[in-house]
C-alpha cells in the first residue's frame, strides 16, 4: 500500500511537470494543420512527445538520477555548458515565460483589458510560493496540483468531445507523421526529462526504504505519467481536426479556449482558465527548481542563497514574458530541430552503455548534431 502510494504520487507528479503550456497548444494545432490526416500525425506526436522522453526519463534513473554521471562521457566540460544551455532554455529564457503567457491567454479570454506585465508578475509571485521550500515540491505537484490538472483537463475533453462537429477539414498533407514528429519536438519534454528525473529520483529515495525498489518504482510511476499524456494528446488532435474549420481565425495558444467557449459556453471560460493556470503553474514551477538549483549550486558555487537564485529565475522568466509567444517558440524551433536527434541517439547509447562496454557515444552524439546543423541549413 506504501509503495502505491509513492507510485501514485511520483506518477502525477511526472504527469504535472510535463504536461505544461505548450502540451496544451502542441497536440490541438497538430489536429488542426492535419485534419483528416491527424490520426498518423498523432502517432509521431506521441513518439517524439511521449515514449523519447520517457526513455530519456528511464536512462537517466539508470544513472541513479545523477545528470554528472549521465552526461560524463561527452566530458566534463561539456557537460557543464549542455546542462546550461538545456535548463536555461526549459526554464527563464524559454519554456517558464512561455507557460506565464499561455497562462495569461485563458485569463485574457474573462478579463481582456488585463496587462500581461501585471498577470506575468502575479504569476511568477504564485510560482515563488510553489518553490520556496525544496523538500515539499513533489508531495505539493503530486497530490495537489497534479490531480487538479488531470481532473479539469478531463472534463473539458469529455465535454468537448460530445459537442465536436462530425466533419472533418480534408487538408491535403503528404508527411502527417513527420509532421508530428517535428511537432513533438516543441514539447521539449526530452531535455525536460534529464532533469526531471532527478528531482523524481530524489523523491524516491527520500520515501522508499530499500534502495532497490527505486528503480522499479521509478519504471511504473513513469508508466501511469506517459500513458495519462499520451491518451490527452490523442483527445486533443482529435478536437483539432474535428474543431479545426472554427479555428482557422485563432491563434494556436487560444485553440483550446475557443473550443472550451464552443462545446460549453462562455461560462466554462473560468473552468478552462483555471486548468490553464495549474497547468502552466506545475510546469513553471519545476523549471524554476531546476534551473535555480543549478544557479545556485553549479553556477555560482553555493554562493547565493536558495531563495536568491529562486529570485534571479523568476526576474529573468519575467522580463521575457514581455516579449511574446510566438517570438519565444520560434527562437526555440531552429534549436530544437538541430539538437533533438542528437539527444535521442544519446539517450539510447546511454542505455545500451549501461549494459555492454559502448565508447562511441561522444562521438556519435557530436556527428549527429553536426549532421542535422548542416541539412537544416541547406534545406
Amino acid at each position: 500500500m506504501q509503495n502505491f502510494k509513492i507510485i501514485f504520487t511520483a506518477g502525477i507528479a511526472m504527469f504535472a511537470m510535463f504536461f505544461g503550456s505548450g502540451n496544451l497548444v502542441f497536440p490541438i494545432e497538430l489536429g488542426v494543420e492535419t485534419g483528416t490526416s491527424y490520426l498518423p500525425a498523432t502517432i509521431g506526436f506521441i513518439i517524439t512527445g511521449v515514449l523519447v522522453p520517457f526513455i530519456g526519463l528511464y536512462s537517466v534513473m539508470l544513472y541513479d538520477g545523477n545528470r554528472h554521471q549521465y552526461f560524463a562521457p561527452l566530458g566534463e566540460r561539456t557537460t557543464f555548458i549542455l546542462t546550461i544551455v538545456m535548463l536555461s532554455l526549459m526554464g527563464p529564457f524559454g519554456v517558464m515565460p512561455r507557460c506565464i503567457l499561455v497562462a495569461y491567454g485563458a485569463f485574457k479570454a474573462l478579463y481582456p483589458s488585463l496587462p500581461v506585465a501585471l498577470f506575468s508578475i502575479v504569476f511568477s509571485g504564485i510560482i515563488s510560493l510553489v518553490v520556496w521550500r525544496q523538500n515539499q515540491f513533489v508531495p505539493i505537484v503530486g497530490r495537489v496540483l497534479g490531480p487538479i490538472k488531470f481532473i479539469i483537463i478531463i472534463l473539458i475533453i469529455i465535454a468537448a468531445i460530445m459537442y465536436a462537429p462530425g466533419q472533418i477539414t480534408d487538408i491535403p498533407e503528404t508527411q502527417p507523421f513527420y509532421t508530428g514528429v517535428l511537432q513533438g519536438y516543441q514539447t521539449m519534454d526530452l531535455p525536460a526529462a534529464f532533469f526531471f528525473s532527478i528531482t523524481i529520483m530524489s523523491y524516491l529515495k527520500n520515501t522508499t526504504a530499500k534502495n532497490q525498489q527505486v528503480l522499479k518504482i521509478g519504471i511504473k510511476s513513469s508508466f501511469i505519467a506517459g500513458s495519462l499524456i499520451a491518451v490527452i494528446y490523442f483527445l486533443f488532435a482529435y478536437l483539432g481536426a474535428h474543431y479545426g474549420s472554427a479555428l482557422s481565425d485563432s491563434n494556436p495558444e487560444e485553440y483550446l479556449a475557443n473550443i472550451t467557449d464552443i462545446a460549453l459556453g462562455r461560462n466554462a471560460t473560468i473552468i478552462f482558465a483555471i486548468m490553464m493556470f495549474f497547468a502552466c503553474l506545475t510546469t513553471a514551477a519545476t523549471l524554476c527548481k531546476l534551473f535555480a538549483e543549478l544557479l545556485q549550486k553549479d553556477i555560482s558555487g553555493s554562493k547565493i542563497s536558495w531563495h536568491q537564485s529562486v529570485a534571479i529565475t523568476i526576474a529573468i522568466s519575467f522580463a521575457l514574458s514581455l516579449t511574446g509567444f510566438k517570438a519565444i517558440s520560434s527562437f526555440l524551433s531552429v534549436i530544437l530541430k538541430n539538437a533533438y536527434p542528437a539527444l535521442i541517439a544519446y539517450c539510447l547509447m546511454s542505455i545500451y552503455a549501461k549494459f555492454r562496454p559502448f565508447n562511441h557515444t561522444k562521438n556519435i552524439f557530436w556527428a549527429i548534431f553536426a549532421y542535422e546543423v548542416i541539412t537544416n541549413s541547406i534545406l
